[in-house]
């Protein structure tokens, strides 16, 4: 899988992030290779010098709604879990 993003982009945490603290723009400073599962990775940097590596589905450009990683999947397990308990009853 390419990179979507270049070295200088400004970026942003996407939608849902856990570190609620990292909450910033950042800038890509690197392009690192891809995890074994093909996700494309950054390493980005805070305006306060802070670095970070981080995987591209949990980066968007800076001013631009989050995307999500991939599409929506019809299957959702936990869904069909309460689904198929409360037609038990």
């Amino acid at each position: 899988m390419t990179h979507r993003h270049s070295l200088g982009d400004e970026v942003e945490l996407s939608f849902g992030f856990f570190d609620q603290n990292a909450v910033g723009t950042y800038a890509v400073t690197r392009l690192l290779p891809s995890t074994l599962q093909g996700e494309p990775q950054y390493r980005i940097k805070d305006k306060d010098g802070r670095e970070r590596v981080i995987g591209e589905g949990q980066i968007v450009l800076a001013g631009k709604a989050a995307q999500p990683a991939r599409p929506p999947s019809g299957h959702n397990a936990i869904t069909q879990m309460f689904n198929s308990l409360r037609d038990s009853k």
